[in-house]
């Protein structure tokens, strides 16, 4: 017996997940003629994630806000690079331009060959870290410069 897996395509991922809705709540549909697929979460308030399935790995993505919406980007910045590992063991931070505006973005990655209940927490986990910062922490909140 094996336990090997074959990669996801971005085709056969959006089948399981909508083949999965019923129980869990998911929606996804591909954008176009990519590999790009839009997630939404309703047991997180119809959050949305994207999702890039690559040839060795599945990215997953959540825009949170517009830098320029942060009070103080710098200090955000600064006390998410000090207690990003405590905050979001699982995600990362970035800054990505859309639409020629910075946003913060966060993301995941995890293996084409991971199981598709492994997938559907790794969507779970992100959307509510992304929810839970943009709480906590997100514009208008204040930072006292360090997470404890």
């Amino acid at each position: 017996m094996t336990n090997e897996m074959t990669a996801w395509t971005a085709t056969e991922l959006q089948d399981a997940l909508n083949s999965a809705s019923s129980d869990t709540g998911v929606k996804c549909q591909q954008l176009g003629d990519t590999n790009v697929l839009e997630v939404t979460l309703s047991e997180a308030g119809d959050f949305v994630l994207h999702v890039n399935v690559g040839e060795t790995q599945i990215l997953t993505s959540a825009v949170l806000w517009a830098r320029d919406e942060q009070a103080d980007p710098d200090a955000f910045e600064a006390m998410m690079l000090r207690s990003h590992k405590s905050l979001l063991p699982l995600c990362a931070l970035s800054i990505d331009q859309i639409d020629g505006r910075e946003y913060y973005e966060l993301f995941g990655a995890m293996s084409c060959q991971t199981p598709i209940d492994d997938v559907l927490n790794e969507f779970t986990s992100i959307a509510q870290s992304a929810l839970e910062l943009a709480s906590d922490i997100g514009p208008g909140k204040t930072q006292s410069g360090d997470a404890s």
